[in-house]
């Protein structure tokens, strides 16, 4: 007889859930987005030049320092203040640093990923598809109204639908908040060689904005203990 019993949730699939539970990786990718984005809406607003390839080397330069210390900083963060309050759960692996797997095994079809399940789909579900988005409004500042007016929405949908079923789902009603920030542009007197820069300093006060509110929860519900007795190691 099959059995058609499937666990609502494995260890692994926890303890990949277990990296988002503070906010801090959406705290940090979305102030990525306003540093890098604010020194590109400096750079068209106060040396009057083309928004477009400086913006677009900008973006490029703050996805490449995210990849390459993105791990650091937050097991940094995690460290201090996360980890005391709840214990710490080994980080997940990241799949955009698996890779595929070679060769299938005689014991499974489906070796990858890997058994434990503690893997993420941060970077390729979220990090890629944030950044492609602004390199995308960066490229070219010659929009018109109506596709700022659907950029933002389109976004929100992205990062609901690819990450629903993820170990770091997004709220319908969060996503939301996101997709009507689109809109609010048209109201604005912006000039339109800034305009695409506006967008991503949305995305990324929203992104800061969810891990914040994330982050206040989670303090709340685990305080930091007087002393070290019941912190797991």
């Amino acid at each position: 007889m099959k059995n058609s019993a499937i666990p609502i949730a494995s260890p692994g699939r926890r303890a990949a859930s277990y990296w988002f539970v503070d906010g801090l990786p959406d705290i940090l990718l979305g102030m990525t987005l306003l540093i890098f984005g604010g020194v590109g809406l400096w750079w068209g607003i106060h040396l009057s030049k083309s928004a477009t390839q400086p913006d677009f080397f900008l973006i490029a330069a703050g996805v490449l320092l995210l990849y390459w210390k993105e791990r650091g900083i937050l097991d940094f963060l995690k460290s201090r203040l996360t980890y005391p309050r709840s214990g710490y759960v080994r980080p997940p692996e990241d799949l955009s640093e698996i890779g595929l797997p070679n060769t299938l095994t005689a014991l499974s079809l489906k070796p990858w990923p890997p058994s434990d399940e503690n893997v993420t789909h941060f970077r390729t579900r979220t990090v890629l598809v944030v950044f492609w988005w602004c390199l995308l409004l960066c490229r070219d500042s010659r929009w018109n109204r109506w596709f700022t007016l659907l950029a933002t929405p389109a976004l929100a949908v992205a990062l609901y639908a690819w990450n629903r079923n993820s170990e770091h789902p997004y709220r319908w009603w969060s996503t939301l908040i996101l997709a009507l920030t689109g809109p609010t542009l048209l109201l604005t007197e912006a000039p339109l060689p800034v305009q695409p820069l506006l967008m991503p300093l949305l995305a990324g006060v929203w992104l800061v904005a969810q891990g914040a509110c994330t982050l206040v929860g989670y303090l709340r519900a685990n305080p930091y203990p007087r002393t070290q007795e019941g912190v797991s190691a």
